[in-house]
């Protein structure tokens, strides 16, 4: 993904409604980004903490007005809300190795980047060398800016990655400033009803030239959220 946190809200409530695929009427509630509580999370629409008060009636959905500005804040809100609930998810510790691989050449990290994305398919596992990054890298999507850590929890929750596909696309580009490579991918996303949506892209990380470490992750769609959501289909991919 790390990714598409933008999209978990949208392709739940396609999971949560009869009508999700009606193409005129998409009819999705999400309410405002939080902090502390963090009870407009994905996660918590997937396992809420706390205790619910049965009398109080359903909220009632809202139509098509809500939609944009939710979306585009839904990704923030999903990874904020899982570094504060972490406590109830299983341990899924992020060790910071104490031997960075500094000063690799270009095709030495070029070999950890390819096995990363074919062998681990880290984009939905999170499963990335991390002694090639520097602790303080940062992970960047079409909303915010991510530690690390959190990028790394925040993908973990939200993907299946024995049911999604990740395809490098052509090759992978390393300089001593950058790599960066082209992806195709369909994300099973870690909801009910297991929702496949599929999109392409690029990613460019970016490297410190001193130290060879990679320092920030920046991911850029071919598709707009909205298209992205178009794609959602339920069950194994074909």
């Amino acid at each position: 993904m790390n990714r598409i946190i933008t999209l978990a809200v949208g392709v739940i409530a396609f999971a949560n409604s009869a009508e999700a695929f009606a193409p005129a009427s998409l009819r999705l509630r999400v309410s405002p980004p939080c902090c502390s509580n963090t009870q407009a999370s994905l996660f918590r629409r997937k396992k809420r903490i706390g205790v619910a008060d049965e009398d109080a009636p359903p909220p009632q959905r809202d139509d098509q007005e809500e939609d944009s500005s939710h979306l585009q804040n839904s990704r923030r809100s999903f990874l904020s809300a899982t570094a504060a609930t972490a406590s109830i998810l299983p341990t899924m510790r992020a060790f910071a190795s104490p031997d960075k691989q500094t000063n690799l050449s270009n095709d030495e990290l070029k070999q950890i980047i390819l096995s990363d994305i074919v062998d681990k398919s880290f984009l939905v596992s999170a499963d990335i060398t991390r002694s090639v990054y520097d602790e303080s890298a940062t992970f960047t999507d079409e909303i915010d800016v991510y530690t690390m850590d959190k990028w790394i929890k925040g993908t973990k929750a939200l993907f299946i990655p024995s049911g999604s596909r990740v395809t490098l696309v052509g090759d992978v580009n390393v300089s001593q400033s950058e790599a960066s490579f082209r992806f195709d991918e369909d994300l099973m996303f870690n909801i009910p009803f297991k929702p496949v949506c599929r999109l392409s892209g690029k990613v460019v990380l970016t490297r410190d030239e001193s130290t060879g470490l990679i320092t920030s992750y920046r991911e850029y769609w071919d598709q707009s959220v909205n298209d992205v959501l178009k794609t959602a289909k339920f069950g194994k991919i074909a």
